[in-house]
């Protein structure tokens, strides 16, 4: 009796167990089939001018894609995505005004979701960024970060405000959580504003602090060129010849391309300048070990004619007998034999590159005659190198030469 009595309570348990799963399985599928259902209403809803404003968006026809969203919002009032999509337009093409008035209208809706209200904020500090109200951008930038929605988005807008301002703590603080949120490596611009934060002190007569900003700069980007460059010069003026020389030849190794910064001051620490034994040594081992150097070592000696010692003046030689090597006999090359058509060459050749645009931004393009460590164009840190095209070499198809433009003004206050 009593296993029999056992059978029977396993019997009920089984079919109590097989109902509710009959019956959860029941609302899981009626729940699914009300979101189908809601999903298909709300894409029914959606006009197709919609999709068609959409596809001129992407084509880059902003005036047509305007246009039918501005029909679209006199019908389709409710329509939320078609608001963001109109206050992104008038952004695009320089009303922030009326894309800000959209974005404000959006947020004052009670019926807002939380995910649609923090999105409308994004795009209203997207705004007051485009317009440079820095401290309203700041504000909900800020506040996203504390909500924990669009982190990452929030926080490179916050490090573009910062360097804006050139408020180089801020901005280091921001990008260390940005390397927290995106898993990516930030050091090597956080290096950067802390150079900023040394140059700022030396300018204020604070050495110490301009040291200590030097030192957190090493710790995060001990291979920095621009860190071992402002050490050096720190050591000169200090005194400390034999830490500057060191920095200064770590600088050319690493990267040659500055040689037209590092010769000039790297001479004036030997007693004969760029005639001295020991200078000219240190240069003919740079040329030796490194083919890339010739042509910044050549460049700084035609820039700069206090360099033209023995060593400098073999790589300019070296780059004149290269440019004319197309147009004319090797072995029949007047300079061997005339000092006076190098003396020409080396004028002309001076003179050309006292005009040209030097360095360009390998991210955008950008051209400068002179060297900046943040990229006026595109706002990318140490993306500047020395353009390799910078003598005039004739175009065998128009006879042209490259760079022909003259040089825009320079932009000093964002040279470092």
């Amino acid at each position: 009796m009593c296993r029999c009595a056992m059978r029977i309570e396993t019997i009920f348990l089984v079919i109590a167990l097989a109902v509710i799963v009959v019956a959860a399985s029941g609302l899981v599928v009626s729940e699914l089939r009300r979101r189908h259902e809601r999903h298909k209403k709300g894409a029914a809803t959606m006009p197709p001018e919609y999709f068609e404003a959409l596809a001129f968006m992407l084509g880059d026809q902003t005036d047509r894609a305007l246009e039918v969203f501005l029909e679209l919002a006199g019908r389709e009032t409710d329509t939320i995505e078609l608001h963001y999509a109109l206050g992104n337009l008038f952004r695009r093409k320089g009303e922030v005004e009326r894309a800000t008035l959209i974005h404000q209208n959006l947020i004052a809706r009670p019926t807002l979701s939380r995910e649609q209200r923090d999105l409308a904020l994004k795009e209203l500090g997207q705004d007051y960024l485009s317009a440079g109200l820095y401290d309203r951008a700041e504000k909900i930038f800020g506040d996203l970060l504390d909500l924990k929605t669009y982190q990452v988005e929030a926080a490179r807008c916050l490090v573009q405000i910062y360097e804006q301002q050139q408020d180089w703590e801020q901005a280091a603080a921001l990008r260390r959580r940005l390397e927290w949120l995106t898993r990516s490596n930030q050091r090597k611009v956080i290096a950067h504003y802390y150079c900023e934060v040394a140059l700022r002190s030396r300018g204020q007569g604070n050495e110490e602090a301009a040291q200590s900003a030097l030192s957190e700069a090493r710790r995060n980007d001990r291979d920095s060129a621009r860190v071992r460059l402002m050490s050096a010069q720190a050591a000169s003026d200090s005194g400390d010849t034999r830490r500057a020389v060191r920095e200064y030849k770590e600088v050319l190794a690493q990267q040659p391309d500055l040689a037209e910064m590092v010769l000039p001051a790297l001479a004036k620490l030997f007693p004969q300048g760029a005639h001295d034994p020991e200078f000219n040594s240190m240069i003919a081992e740079l040329l030796n070990k490194h083919r890339n150097a010739v042509l910044p070592v050549a460049v700084a000696g035609l820039l700069h004619e206090s360099l033209r010692g023995p060593s400098v003046m073999k790589a300019i030689e070296q780059e004149i007998e290269w440019l004319i090597a197309p147009i004319t006999d090797h072995e029949a090359w007047p300079l061997k034999g005339s000092h006076e058509v190098r003396a020409i060459l080396i004028w002309l050749l001076s003179d050309w590159l006292s005009r040209r645009l030097l360095y360009q931004c390998s991210s955008c393009g950008f051209s400068a005659h002179e060297l900046y460590w943040h990229c006026p164009g595109c706002r990318r840190w140490d993306t500047m190198r020395l353009r390799r095209d910078v003598f005039p070499i004739p175009n065998s198809e128009n006879n042209e030469t490259p760079d022909k433009g003259v040089p825009p003004t320079p932009i000093t206050q964002t040279r470092r």
